[in-house]
């Protein structure tokens, strides 16, 4: 798919079909939106994967159900432990890193491909959300 497909050329809206109607095109997804999409299945996935298995350690547990964050040092060892907290706060986190994980590998897939003008805008984004994170006071 080129840069003039995506940017709303000949393959985006309707256009005649074999018998000369107007129904629209079906779209079918490039290299990229399969990337794209597969990655945040995948961590939308993980992410509540996670943190039902934090629910479920937190209601059979003795303590209920946790009410603060796990430091990130501490995790490994509290994942071992199967405590209900670190379940929670890891499926957080893999929750907020997927957008994060989604444009890097925009990123790549746009290498790929060659698009340098998608390469540099997708840059761009990556390096405004990792300076938000940075910047911001949480």
């Amino acid at each position: 798919m080129t840069g003039e497909d995506r940017d709303g050329g000949a393959a985006a809206g309707a256009a005649p079909d074999d018998r000369g109607t107007d129904a629209p095109v079906r779209h079918v997804m490039d290299r990229v939106e399969r990337t794209v999409s597969r990655i945040l299945i995948a961590g939308i996935a993980l992410s509540v994967a996670l943190m039902a298995t934090g629910i479920v350690l937190g209601v059979l547990g003795r303590d209920g159900l946790p009410s603060g964050v796990v430091p990130l040092a501490d995790m490994p060892s509290l994942l071992l432990d199967l405590d209900a907290s670190a379940y929670l706060s890891l499926g957080l986190i893999v929750l907020i890193a997927t957008p994060f994980v989604r444009v890097a590998g925009s990123l790549v897939a746009f290498a790929l491909e060659g698009d340098r003008r998608y390469v540099a805008v997708t840059a761009v984004v990556l390096t405004v959300m990792c300076v938000s994170v940075l910047l911001g006071k949480a």
